[in-house]
């Protein structure tokens, strides 16, 4: 079961199973799991960043966007809110 700082991320597809279907998924559904998932995220460096967001939309098959641009990632590094969609395609 992976875990990051405490947060468990198995149980997250439960949850998320309901909110995405074959014509896409809800992101409005799903920003509040982002948001207890991004803090978690702070400190961390690029690489770190970017295995983090990737594992968890490759996890729950959401479609990332191809580059996530730098402004982003330094966002996150220094715990600032990013609203999901900045990640993911719409």
């Amino acid at each position: 079961m992976a875990q990051n700082d405490g947060f468990d991320l198995g149980d997250i597809g439960d949850v998320v199973g309901d909110l995405i279907s074959g014509k896409g998924f809800d992101l409005a559904a799903l920003q509040p799991l982002w948001e207890q998932i991004q803090p978690t995220l702070k400190g961390l460096d690029t690489d770190q960043i970017l295995d983090t967001v990737g594992g968890w939309a490759k996890d729950l098959d959401l479609p990332l966007i191809k580059d996530i641009p730098d402004s982003t990632i330094d966002d996150l590094k220094d715990g600032a809110k990013v609203p999901l969609k900045n990640l993911l395609q719409g």
